[in-house]
């Protein structure tokens, strides 16, 4: 027979039971929402880090194409012109004076030329067979004389130049069209790019 002392100690060992089974789930339930709330504060702080990066990216991409196109117009104030004259020397029958000039404020160095003669076959490309005179200046620009021998059989060859800007760009220019290059591009190359630029596009719409 079950006294009252008996329903007593039964409760009070149900009671504590049920004491220890909600501390426990309580512990188990407190360390769930820790883990969960950990896990989404990792999660916060590794979206934020990763739209701080896009940001940072966007900020630098935006910042070289700025960079980019204010190189690219004071690459363009580099002039080149073609004179008709004679100057005969040993071995060639000179007769263009190709002339690239560049502002004081915009200095350039290592500058060279050659000739691109259009044909059935394509552009091709002849050595001015001059290296060039000292440079010279006036009040505004610098500027770099050459002597070409334009051949008999094609009258209207361009000349195609080359100078690397301060910042150690490369540039071609060709037919008054400027053009950045990777430091690896050759005469050839250049000529074609220009060209098809200068053929095909952009067009307005």
């Amino acid at each position: 027979m079950v006294t009252a002392d008996d329903w007593i100690a039964i409760g009070t060992g149900a009671l504590a039971a049920g004491t220890f089974v909600l501390a426990w789930v309580t512990v188990k339930t407190s360390a769930a929402a820790r883990r969960h709330d950990d896990e989404k504060r990792a999660e916060d702080r590794a979206r934020d880090d990763r739209l701080r990066q896009e940001a940072l990216d966007q900020a630098e991409r935006r910042e070289q194409a700025e960079r980019t196109a204010r190189d690219d117009y004071e690459a363009r104030q580099v002039l080149v012109t073609v004179e008709e004259k004679e100057y005969p020397s040993l071995g060639h029958d000179f007769n263009r004076r190709v002339t690239l000039s560049t502002p004081h404020a915009y200095p350039i160095k290592w500058v060279d030329g050659r000739l691109v003669v259009q044909s059935n076959n394509g552009l091709g490309i002849v050595p001015f067979g001059h290296t060039g005179d000292e440079p010279y200046i006036d009040e505004l620009r610098i500027y770099y004389a050459f002597w070409a021998a334009v051949p008999e059989t094609a009258p209207k060859a361009s000349p195609l130049m080359r100078f690397v800007d301060w910042h150690g760009n490369l540039y071609y220019q060709y037919r008054h069209y400027t053009q950045r290059f990777s430091q690896n591009t050759d005469w050839h190359e250049a000529a074609q790019a220009i060209d098809q630029w200068i053929r095909t596009g952009p067009k307005p719409d």
